[in-house]
């Protein structure tokens, strides 16, 4: 197989601002949202989960607060933690297939390490598994939503037929 010389230009989706892994597209480029779209989503999951558990709070609902909290912050921590292991271990290169190898051991390995928080969580006196269940889908919903956004924002109505136009952009492989 031949190498590639291929510059890694980093990723997209999720690149911290100041990191050097960048692709070095000028803001205000057709790049930019990608690039802003993990930290946008870890912005607006955080407030929305400050909010909801004052909220809970105000309201009187104490152990739905914490438990909301509890569970906003531990899909949080799933998202940040499956998004660096990705940028770290999904780059072109000659190691390809061990790395996906790697990444694949490691995002099966957060596993027992979810199962034993989620142990803790669920043992307590303090548990509400509804406060609990709707922390938690807080992630996949904020991520559906500015997925949804990005997706319906991408182009104007001249530049794409449909909504799907975004999904018809070339994509690289690095097999």
């Amino acid at each position: 197989m031949a190498q590639s010389t291929e510059q890694d230009g980093g990723t997209l989706i999720g690149n911290a601002p100041g990191t050097e892994t960048g692709t070095g597209a000028p803001p205000g480029s057709a790049d930019e949202p990608l690039r802003r779209f993990l930290p946008r989503v870890y912005r607006i999951s955080a407030v929305l989960t400050v909010v909801g558990a004052i909220a809970a709070r105000v309201a009187g609902a104490d152990l739905f607060a914490v438990n909301f909290f509890v569970g906003s912050m531990i899909g949080l921590m799933m998202l940040f933690l499956t998004a660096w292991l990705v940028r770290r271990f999904v780059t072109p290169g000659e190691q390809i297939k061990r790395n996906r190898n790697k990444l694949f051991l490691l995002l099966m390995a957060k596993l027992p390490l979810l199962g034993f928080v989620l142990y803790f969580v669920t043992s307590g006196n303090w548990f509400h598994p509804i406060g609990l269940l709707t922390g938690v889908s807080l992630i996949p919903f904020t991520l559906t939503l500015c997925g949804l956004v990005l997706v319906m924002k991408q182009g104007t109505s001249d530049n794409r037929a449909d909504w799907t136009a975004v999904l018809n952009k070339p994509k690289r492989s690095y097999r």
